[in-house]
Order: C-alpha cells, then structure tokens, then sequence
C-alpha cells in the first residue's frame, strides 16, 4: 500500500524539459509514456529545439499535458510548439515565446493543435521571428499567468525546488516514517515466546534450560502433605503461589505450609498432586528429612 502511494507522487513530480532526450515527438513520448490519464508537468526553461515531424492528432493524446514556461530568455521553437500542444498552459508575464516558421505551424495544424478554441494563437505565434512576450499571450488569449511563488521552478534564486518538491518530499518522508513504524511494530509482534514469559521468571538462573511452561488456575487452599511426593526445585517466590521446576518443566505451585516462610528461588522442596482431581496446582511441603534444602 505505502509502496504503491508513493509511485502514484512520483509520477506527478514536474518534469524539466532537458529530462527527455531526442526530437520533438521523441521527447513527447517520453514525457507522456505511461500516463495512462494520469497528468504531467513539463517546465520549459531553456531553449528546446524543433526537429522531427508531428504525427497526426498528436494534440489529442496530450490533454493530461501541462507546459509551464518560466521566466526565460527564449523557449526555441520546440518549447513554442509543446506550448501550443499542451492541454493546459501556464506563462510567467516576463517569458519570451520563441516565433515558429510557417512549415511548423502547418505541423501543428496536421497534429490537431491550432483549433478554433486558441483563436489565432498559432498565426501569433508564427510567420516572424524575435519573440513574443508571456503578457501578451496571457492578456490575449487568456493563457493562465505561472504565479510569481512559482517562478522557483526555473531556479531564479538558487534552488531548484518549487513548492510542488517541497510537498513532494515532505509526503516522501511522512511515508517512510510510517513504514518505520509498521515494520517496528511487525518485529514486536514476533518476538519470541521464551523472552516474553521468562520476564516474571526472576530467581531462573540459567532460562535456556526450561523447554516449557504450563499455565494453570490460581487459588488453591493448602492441606496436608497426601500420598507420595516429588522433589523439585523452587524457581520463584511462592507468595503463596509461584513456580517449581520439576523434571525441566515449570509448573505452578502453592505453598502448603502457611506457619512457615516458603523457601527462596533454588530451594528444594517436595511437591505433591493436589488432591482435587480436576487441579493441576502442585503442593509444595519442606523437603523431607534426608534431602538437601538447596540446588544450584
């Protein structure tokens, strides 16, 4: 998801005209390949020739295209022709439009640009030479004037960072920063059981010796010592209930004897089923005579 939001900005990153590399039509194609409805920005800020030959209704597959032309000096007659192929045409005021020969606006007729909706613009624009400025095609034939804040696309106090990079790349970074976070929160919802209950485990010595921990129900009143007893080994405090250890499984255990102090983590102790048939509580007693009271 995150990888596919960040495809869909990149792909309305504004292009500079000097990105693509070839004719005319070849740098159209460039610039548009892909789109699929999709739009595209071109910055014409610098000279961009006219060579190659404009395929018929070329126009009408760059309807998505938008052709911004800051303040330049001339946009050669290339950046002329994609300004009159562009579906949507920003100017700065104080650009100059490069005039186009007569054979190349015959082009531009052949590929559908010089429609009625543009008035006489391609006539403006051609048969001379010098330039026209971006005032009078704006004041003309209301092409939208390029905002003054925007004037940075063309570099004109040392950056090449318009306000579009900007939120470009502050969305960059929000996206990265929530894949951090995801993939932060994935690591923890993985770590391993054994680090997550040998926390409580406080007097375990050496924990990569216990292989499993069985679960069960609290609240078992103590009683006399019944039947045949095991020794085990007391793993944490029985306050009054804890866990032994018994033949490398920690199993819980209550302390039988309430008038006497249960015995530290590494005591021994002897533990007994409880004589409840449905509990799988242990009853823990001193040891009896002859054992140790300690284990390692």
């Amino acid at each position: 998801m995150f990888l596919g939001a960040l495809i869909a900005l990149l792909s309305a990153v504004p292009a500079s005209a000097e990105e693509c590399d070839g004719d005319l039509p070849a740098r159209v194609n460039c610039w548009t390949k892909g789109l699929d409805g999709r739009g595209i920005t071109v910055i014409v800020d610098q000279e961009l020739p006219f060579r190659g030959t404009l395929g018929v209704g070329m126009a009408d597959q760059l309807r998505n295209l938008e052709v911004r032309v800051p303040e330049v000096k001339a946009t050669g007659q290339g950046g002329t022709a994609l300004l009159v192929l562009a579906g949507h045409r920003y100017i700065h005021p104080k650009a100059r439009i490069t005039r186009l020969t007569t054979a190349q606006v015959g082009q531009l007729e052949t590929a559908g640009a010089c429609t009625p909706r543009l008035g006489d613009l391609c006539d403006e624009l051609g048969g001379g030479t010098g330039a026209v400025s971006g005032t009078t095609l704006v004041g003309k034939y209301g092409i939208a004037a390029l905002p003054k804040s925007e004037h940075s696309l063309a570099g004109d106090e040392g950056s090449d960072l318009g306000s579009r990079d900007w939120l470009l790349i502050g969305m960059c970074a929000l996206l990265a920063v929530l894949l951090a976070a995801l993939l932060l929160a994935v690591r923890r919802t993985h770590r391993p059981l054994a680090l997550a209950t040998a926390a409580p485990a406080r007097g375990i010595q050496e924990p990569e010796r216990t292989t499993r921990l069985r679960v069960v129900p609290h609240g078992r009143a103590a009683t006399p010592r019944p039947g045949p007893s095991r020794a085990a080994v007391v793993r944490t405090d029985l306050h009054p209930q804890g866990y032994v250890e018994l033949d490398r499984v920690l199993y819980r255990a209550v302390w039988a004897e309430p008038g006497q102090v249960p015995p530290p983590p590494g005591s021994r102790v002897d533990v007994a089923d409880a004589p409840e048939a449905e509990s799988d509580v242990l009853y823990a007693f001193p040891p009896a005579a002859g054992r140790h009271a300690h284990a390692r």
